[in-house]
């Protein structure tokens, strides 16, 4: 129990901003805690969704959504965002695998970055607006836990790109089996309160993200880097708003 506890508390420490208490820090230990991220997604839109509720009792929905939807990046450092705009200046302004992977490791952003950025929120809000507000605390648990399995599911069929020390040097190695199936359930868990037809739309979607990504990120730079994993959570967690846009529009 209590390695699982400090498994937890490494995934709340490196994927979100929340306090986490004493970790017993290792490489090993931080891969193993993947089987916990998609549970910091449950977590975080838990905290999305309840900001949305409360701030809704005083403010119009868009915006109630709008500090929902700010509350969720601070708590998450805005990783997987930077993760996104670090992708874009990468591969759009590097021509061969070391620019791009040299690009992608600078602090500064690029206006693909920051096109990328505004892009994305404005995509967010415009989708959370088009869907019913009775769902919006179930879309969004279920979008940032489900979201978040697609990287696992990456790491398990890709290879990692760069060579050296790098903040991710965790996902270099697959996770066990054991890690997979605990993910896969905190996965797949908050789709239990979500319609059977947004599932049986999003799993192929989903599936489509990731295998187009591994083929491009391979095809140019040999295989994915933490950006490339930021990069597909969001992708999907888009994916995901935009297949409850249809189905669960405003009526």
């Amino acid at each position: 129990m209590k390695q699982q506890i400090n498994l937890f508390f490494h995934a709340l420490f490196f994927y979100s901003r929340i306090p986490a208490g004493k970790i017993n820090y290792s490489e090993e230990n931080l891969t193993k805690a993947f089987r916990y991220f998609p549970l910091i997604g449950i977590i975080v839109g838990a905290i999305g969704g309840g900001i949305f509720l409360l701030s809704r009792w005083i403010f119009p929905v868009p915006v109630a959504l709008v500090i929902s939807v700010a509350v969720m990046v601070i708590v998450t450092g805005a990783l997987h965002e930077d993760g996104l705009s670090d992708f874009f200046d990468g591969f759009g302004g590097g021509r061969d695998k070391e620019r791009i992977l040299a690009i992608m490791k600078e602090s500064t952003i690029g206006a693909y970055g920051v096109i990328a950025l505004i892009l994305l929120f404005v995509s967010k809000l415009t989708l959370l607006l088009s869907i019913n507000p009775s769902h919006i605390i179930t879309v969004l648990i279920a979008s940032h836990a489900s979201s978040r399995m697609m990287p696992i599911f990456l790491i398990n069929s890709s290879h990692y790109a760069r060579t050296g020390e790098s903040k991710a040097m965790h996902t270099r190695r697959r996770t066990d089996k054991v890690t997979f199936v605990i993910a896969l359930i905190f996965g797949l868990l908050p789709l239990v309160f979500i319609s059977w037809k947004i599932i049986l739309v999003v799993i192929p979607v989903y599936a489509m993200i990731v295998m187009v990504l591994k083929k491009y990120t391979e095809r140019k730079i040999g295989g994915f880097t933490g950006d490339v994993l930021g990069a597909l959570q969001q992708f999907s967690e888009l994916a995901f708003y935009l297949v409850c846009a249809a189905l669960y529009p405003i009526s």
